[in-house]
């Protein structure tokens, strides 16, 4: 028997198309194909939707904080002498001066002196005034002694006159008794009596009244001499005054007139300047004027050191744009100070306590606080509208807009400016 080739074959199951190799790799080179046109088509949506790209090496990034803000504000100023008087003339006069311009006097010591003639001419006439015054009174109390004698004297006459007549009176009652006398001389004693009594009751009231006025005149020379005491004081007063004395220890800072001038009365003639005693006066941008408060504390930089200081004094006037305030040293005053001397101080005008916050930068000036360029997490950054607070050295308040943990671009770019998204790139 003949064999065929039945034994040799195998029959063999068919196999899926899309098990089958080739097909294999054609879809997955499909799908590769798929993705790429993917992922390019959003890099392309992306790439075309943001307004520019900003290098991060060319910007500031600072994250968003909560904590305290202090509101402060640095200023310039110049140390001036916290005591420094202008003495005036006194008078009118020619001044004299004992000193000149950075001499070093002490309290008391004679600066200048004015010579004024119509003031020791009216001093002289007054002191005249004043002598016969008090020649003048001490007359009328001698006057009125010996017009008190007088009507003493009267008194004394008419009771004498009184007690006569009441023994005349009583003599005559006797002799009536006994029919001595007559009706018509008991009569005419009783008459003598009444007249006598009534002489002696008007001197005792002429002497009491007489003595009141006399009182009065003498008082009234008192008043006025006492008047003219007072005005010789004032005059001697002006007179010392004419001698110039230093109030306190310091150096002559200037003279307002050449020496042997004359000089009107009230007239500056020299500044006595107070080394003891120095204050800072700094020049605050009017901006910041309303917020400027009496006992604000101030840190004065001094070569370094940080030096309390409170404002004392505040200008109700601005000049050049800018309010004048002064500002003194609270603990004890520093050493090597003098006049002018340039100085930079920080003033605390608030302080504000956990508070969203974030650095200072350029992007206040160029969005006008209004807007933050935020960082998505995306390697983009979106602008934001946001909402400022306080300002501080450093920092600056966020009231809205801003989280606390959040990213933004803090400085500036011309890019920026219009942008509404932005791209990162290294």
């Amino acid at each position: 028997m003949i064999r065929d080739t039945s034994g040799q074959d195998v029959v063999l199951k068919s196999t899926p198309a899309w098990k089958r190799p080739r097909n294999l790799q054609l879809g997955a080179a499909a799908i590769a194909v798929a993705t790429f046109l993917a992922w390019g088509a959003s890099s392309w949506w992306r790439t075309s939707s943001v307004d520019g790209t900003v290098s991060l090496s060319q910007v500031n990034i600072a994250q968003v904080e909560r904590g305290d803000l202090i509101r402060d504000l640095v200023v310039q100023g110049r140390v001036v002498a916290a005591n420094s008087p202008t003495l005036f003339s006194p008078a009118q006069g020619i001044v004299k001066f004992a000193v000149k311009a950075g001499d070093t006097v002490q309290a008391g010591q004679l600066l200048a002196e004015v010579d004024s003639p119509e003031l020791d001419s009216e001093l002289a006439q007054q002191r005249a005034l004043l002598t016969k015054l008090d020649v003048e009174l001490q007359r009328q109390k001698i006057q009125a002694k010996r017009q008190q004698l007088e009507n003493r004297q009267r008194a004394d006459l008419a009771k004498v006159t009184l007690i006569a007549a009441q023994r005349e009176r009583k003599r005559a009652e006797l002799s009536m008794e006994k029919q001595i006398i007559s009706q018509l001389d008991f009569e005419k004693a009783s008459d003598d009596l009444a007249r006598a009594q009534l002489e002696y009751d008007q001197a005792e009231q002429n002497a009491a009244l007489e003595q009141e006025a006399l009182a009065f005149e003498t008082q009234t020379l008192e008043l006025q001499l006492s008047q003219q005491k007072l005005q010789v004081e004032e005059l001697e007063r002006k007179v010392k005054e004419l001698r110039i004395t230093s109030p306190v220890d310091g150096t002559v800072g200037s003279l307002a007139v050449t020496q042997r001038s004359a000089v009107a009365r009230n007239a500056p003639l020299i500044t006595v300047v107070d080394l003891s005693s120095f204050e800072l006066e700094a020049a605050v941008p009017e901006n910041y004027a309303d917020d400027l408060g009496l006992a604000m504390a101030v840190e004065i930089n001094l070569g370094g050191r940080k030096l309390p200081g409170e404002i004392t004094a505040i200008s109700p006037e601005v000049i050049d744009n800018q309010v004048q305030a002064r500002v003194r040293f609270t603990d004890q005053q520093p050493e090597n100070l003098r006049q002018n001397l340039r100085l930079t101080a920080r003033i605390l005008l608030e302080n504000r306590s956990d508070v969203i916050l974030v650095r200072r930068g350029g992007f206040l000036d160029q969005s006008g606080g209004r807007y933050a360029w935020k960082l998505n997490g995306e390697g983009e950054a979106v602008r934001v509208p946001i909402q400022i607070g306080a300002l501080g050295l450093n920092q600056v308040e966020i009231v809205s807009g801003l989280q606390e943990g959040d990213q933004i671009i803090i400085s500036a770019d011309e890019v920026l400016e219009r942008a509404q998204l932005v791209a990162l790139k290294d």
